[in-house]
């Protein structure tokens, strides 16, 4: 898209001081259709960004605030981003990256967070390897199988929130996941 733009500008002269009025009056439309378009491909979901987007789990929960959830962001075949859930009033949450294998398929690699069934790795302390699934399962994602390989997709989508996305793709760690594999400070149970 970017490419796209350029030469969209490239064209109308716009920005290289030899423009003239006519140019710059035919230039206007155009930045403005460009613009739009920019939004447009920004607010579209990707087909290659299958698990990207805010997926809860609230069976059983009284509240939307007790819901399990993952906000996740993805680049290619990498996959960063957060999760949480509540067991026994107690709130558990962290970080988890993983590797997508196909639009539907793809494998936790690293995790962090406070301490409970998910992981023994604080954040702060580097990530705990894991090998574990991360799948879609008729629009739903599933970060769990049955013995016989099947989907528990309990995970719904949910629309994110564009100051949740924003904050999430601010933090340095996700820059960092997006663009290659993290340093592995620790490996814990579960590796």
């Amino acid at each position: 898209m970017m490419l796209v733009v350029l030469g969209l500008v490239a064209c109308t002269g716009v920005g290289n001081g030899q423009a003239g009025n006519e140019a710059e009056a035919s230039a206007e439309p155009v930045a403005q259709e460009v613009s739009a378009v920019s939004e447009a491909v920004l607010e579209a979901p990707q087909a290659s960004a299958a698990f990207a987007g805010q997926w809860e789990a609230c069976e059983g929960t009284t509240s939307p605030d007790e819901c399990s959830r993952y906000v996740l962001l993805q680049q290619g075949d990498r996959i960063c981003g957060t999760w949480s859930y509540i067991a026994t009033s107690d709130e558990f949450s962290g970080r988890v990256i993983a590797r997508a294998a196909s639009p539907t398929e793809a494998r936790r690699t690293h995790i962090c967070g406070r301490p409970g069934s998910e992981t023994d790795t604080e954040c702060e302390d580097g990530w705990q390897r894991i090998d574990k699934p991360l799948r879609l399962c008729d629009g739903k994602l599933s970060d769990r199988m049955r013995a016989d390989g099947s989907c528990v997709a309990g995970y719904e989508a949910v629309p994110v929130a564009d100051e949740v996305r924003g904050a999430l793709q601010a933090q340095a760690w996700v820059q960092e996941c997006l663009a290659r594999d993290p340093d592995v400070a620790h490996t814990g149970a579960g590796s």
